[in-house]
């Protein structure tokens, strides 16, 4: 019954998938000329601009496995290289009739050069967001984004450079149902597309819907109760693909997500599902799961935060021999300040991998990965405007009791210079997150 009630939301609003995309547009080309006329504006328009030129030095930028022959694979006795790296981010919003109806408009562009790997690559990302409320009942926000990047190379089964386009439009509506509940609906639209025929075949399309009901509680604090329904199809797929991997499945899910502030020093968010999965042709392979993402920040001082992560879910991979992973990790990290100008982060990642092959017959060794990571940085503000930083990680990748292991070691040093209008506005941009 749960599953027919979150098909039927679904089919009842799917028609508003080209709908809300064009409502993005059409939103976007009406409020920008209000930018310029609007001349009473509420609140100030604010910018964030920040340059950031960096180097870093990766040891396995492919992901090769310890035994791999690098000289056949890659033509070169080393599979470390040094990464040159200069970006350009900016954060634009102007308000419009009042603060809580502003557009907002982010951009990066960034240049990549490699000294030995022909992975040298110019990477972007846009996005374009409306947020408006009408009078006390309705709010919502209006958002398209475009973005391209170097693939996220996995365990060496791709050597060459592949790029990633992605596509997103989405529209969210909350209605205002009393003071303490709301109903939110949310309309998401994805497209993915890679430039190599290796990866064509993991070209997808996603579409989800998300209703809810929220209750509001003091301090910030919210619980809610909701379905979500995603179809991810993937046209490329035909033929023996169609008996191995599919062309399309749906995930549905009910699900309770709390935001919690417990005290002023704690904060707890949890989101807890039931997910069923089918399969278009492979109904064999339908599963249902209940999944799990759990975050506990906490102020131990006014200058040490403590943060705990903890999830297991289903995740995708470009492996033609993987139909999906389930993967279970835990996460944690803290940050010192050090002094007024020094700070200082540091994380532990573990994570359990469960393949689930295409062909079920694969033997019990190869179907668990062990990854760990260890990572941190440290920065140093030398002014107000400009930042010196240092940055790491090594990761260390198990395949089950086997001899397979794929280890990668980072060190990352630049610099990056910031420009707000507005004291305050590059943190909450996200522009001065640890590195």
């Amino acid at each position: 019954m749960q599953y027919k009630l979150i098909k039927a939301t679904r089919q009842a609003i799917a028609e508003s998938h080209r709908t809300a995309r064009r409502m993005c547009f059409i939103v976007v080309a009406i409020a920008a000329p209000l930018v310029t006329l609007t001349t009473e504006a509420r609140a100030t328009s604010e910018l964030v601009l920040q340059m950031e030129s960096s180097w870093r030095y990766d040891s396995n930028p492919f992901r090769l496995t310890e035994n791999a022959n690098v000289q056949a694979i890659l033509g070169t006795g080393s599979k470390a290289d040094a990464v040159q790296a200069n970006d350009l981010r900016v954060e634009f919003v102007q308000p419009l009739d009042s603060p809580e109806t502003r557009l907002v408009f982010a951009a990066q562009l960034g240049h990549r050069s490699y000294q030995q790997l022909p992975l040298d690559n110019t990477e972007y990302a846009a996005r374009v967001a409306f947020e408006w409320r009408l009078g006390y009942l309705w709010a919502g926000k209006l958002l398209h984004a475009k973005e391209l990047q170097l693939y996220d190379y996995q365990n060496g089964n791709l050597t060459t450079r592949d790029m990633l386009h992605r596509t997103t439009s989405s529209a969210d509506l909350v209605l205002q149902v009393s003071p303490t509940i709301q109903i939110p609906l949310a309309i998401k639209v994805q497209r993915s597309n890679y430039d190599t025929l290796a990866n064509s075949v993991f070209d997808s399309h996603d579409r989800g819907v998300d209703l809810g009901v929220r209750s509001l509680f003091g301090g910030g604090s919210t619980i809610t109760f909701g379905l979500s329904s995603t179809e991810v199809s993937f046209p490329q797929r035909t033929g023996v693909l169609l008996g191995s991997l599919d062309s399309r499945y749906e995930d549905d899910e009910i699900y309770l997500a709390s935001d919690w502030q417990y005290s002023a020093l704690t904060r707890f968010s949890t989101r807890i599902a039931e997910m069923r999965r089918r399969y278009a042709t492979l109904n064999s392979r339908d599963f249902s799961a209940i999944t799990t993402e759990l975050k506990l920040l906490h102020n131990y001082s006014p200058k040490t935060i403590f943060g705990i992560s903890f999830w297991s879910r289903p995740y995708g991979l470009t492996d033609s021999a993987v139909l999906y992973t389930m993967n279970t990790g835990i996460l944690l990290n803290a940050s010192w300040r050090l002094s007024e100008k020094t700070i200082l982060t540091a994380y532990s990642r573990n994570e359990l991998q469960r393949y689930q092959y295409v062909d079920p017959a694969q033997g019990p060794l190869s179907t668990e990965f062990d990854q760990r990571r260890l990572g941190g940085s440290i920065g140093y503000a030398a002014s107000r405007d400009f930042q010196l930083y240092a940055a790491g990680f090594r990761d260390q990748m198990t395949q089950g009791n086997s001899s397979v292991r794929i280890s990668q070691n980072t060190l990352r040093v630049g610099l990056e210079y910031t420009f707000e209008n507005v004291s305050g506005l590059a943190q909450r941009a996200g522009f001065r997150q640890p590195k």
